[in-house]
């Protein structure tokens, strides 16, 4: 839980005062409950026999974090996973769609790269998304373009996990107000 501001604390309440006996009732935390909502949803699309339903379980994990930030303290450590997540689950979702070939892996790079931009363009006081997109980047559009893997194909299916343990790692550490 990050620092807050002192007028958005919790009123202190005297020995016999109730919780119930405030008229403004503050919202209680949404992240787990729309958290185990969209693990559900993401089980629901299977059974009602939806094709390529298995990046909807990212969407909707990005759609959870960012329904937490909107209807919370605006805090910048759930922007983050939901725009990972969301752009994670686009980059999955669209070569599932579509028969893209040797674009699939280019466009799945290139969503994610958008994904941590889009953190940027939210949040313009934090710039460092962009560290994390500019070799997503590179390596979408050089797959674009030249049709070049830069990155030796032995080490490609680190990427993902590798940047994803990083930023995670950042936000773990990252002072709670700047």
């Amino acid at each position: 839980m990050g620092l807050r501001p002192l007028d958005q604390l919790p009123p202190v309440r005297s020995a016999g005062v109730r919780a119930t006996d405030s008229p403004q009732r503050k919202r209680r935390g949404v992240l787990g409950g729309l958290v185990v909502c969209a693990v559900g949803l993401a089980f629901l699309l299977p059974a009602l026999r939806i094709p390529n339903a298995g990046p909807f379980l990212f969407i909707a994990l990005g759609g959870a974090f960012a329904a937490a930030y909107y209807m919370g303290y605006r805090q910048y450590v759930y922007l983050v996973p939901a725009a990972i997540l969301i752009g994670l689950g686009i980059g999955l979702l669209l070569p599932a769609l579509y028969d893209l070939g040797a674009f699939a892996g280019p466009i799945f790079f290139g969503a994610l790269a958008g994904a941590f931009v889009s953190g940027t363009l939210l949040a313009p006081a934090r710039r460092w998304p962009r560290i994390p997109a500019a070799p997503l980047v590179v390596i979408a559009v050089a797959g674009v373009i030249g049709r070049v893997d830069i990155v030796p194909v032995d080490l490609q299916p680190f990427i993902l996990p590798v940047v994803l343990m990083l930023v995670g790692a950042y936000l773990l550490f990252e002072p709670a107000q700047r």
